[in-house]
């Protein structure tokens, strides 16, 4: 967590040295990231940012936690019992994804290229309890459709959830694919990475649920 001599700061400055941050690991790998590039930009001493963070992955995991807390604030007024299935309430979440995804464009080009540092030396190990805890949300969710008799029963709970958040996380490929979205174009061009791309996107998860439903629904 960042120190205490960083919440200190004046908001604007917080929210420049953040967005500036933000910018540079989307762009880089965790090791290419580069700390002296970016205090050159907001024209402040490399040491001072020592003084806010205690080093470069405390830097990275305050942007991530930030990223993700702004997206939870689409998502967490969400609640399954509104929806008259688990798979309308599932693509309501990725409606809310899009919404977070127009309006907060770098936290959301963020959080897409965490996927591709996964193989760092520096967030290996972090990586692999960030999916074990998303692996368990996905078991209790599903672990709830099964004990209310709507999911079926016969598979190991983990083997479903694992097959749920493999099947959730490919959607970008996906659409890349299938859909000719180029999500990689919208990185380079600092839009939001489904610019233009909702129907594509909405249309994608429409087959994906067919699919789905016939996978976990009790028969």
């Amino acid at each position: 967590m960042p120190r205490q001599t960083f919440f200190k700061l004046k908001e604007e400055k917080k929210e420049a040295i953040t967005q500036a941050f933000l910018f540079e690991f989307s762009h880089h790998s965790f090791e290419d990231a580069s700390i002296t590039a970016v205090v050159k930009k907001l024209r402040i001493a490399k040491g001072s940012i020592y003084q806010y963070f205690e080093d470069k992955l405390d830097l990275f995991l305050y942007l991530k936690e930030e990223s993700e807390q702004t997206k939870m604030q689409y998502i967490m007024h969400l609640n399954r019992e509104d929806y008259s299935d688990f798979w309308s309430y599932y693509r309501e979440l990725y409606v809310q994804g899009i919404k977070f995804d127009k309006e907060h464009p770098l936290k959301s080009r963020f959080l897409y290229h965490i996927n591709f540092l996964i193989s760092s030396p520096a967030i290996k190990e972090l990586a692999k309890s960030w999916k074990e805890k998303a692996l368990m949300m996905m078991q209790q969710m599903i672990q709830k459709e099964i004990e209310e008799g709507h999911f079926r029963k016969d598979l190991p709970l983990l083997s479903m959830a694992h097959f749920l958040y493999t099947i959730s996380i490919s959607m970008g490929e996906y659409m890349e694919r299938v859909h000719r979205v180029d999500v990689s174009e919208n990185l380079k061009a600092e839009l939001p990475l489904l610019q233009g791309t909702q129907e594509s996107l909405l249309k994608s998860i429409d087959d994906y649920i067919i699919l789905l439903k016939s996978s976990f629904n009790k028969p």
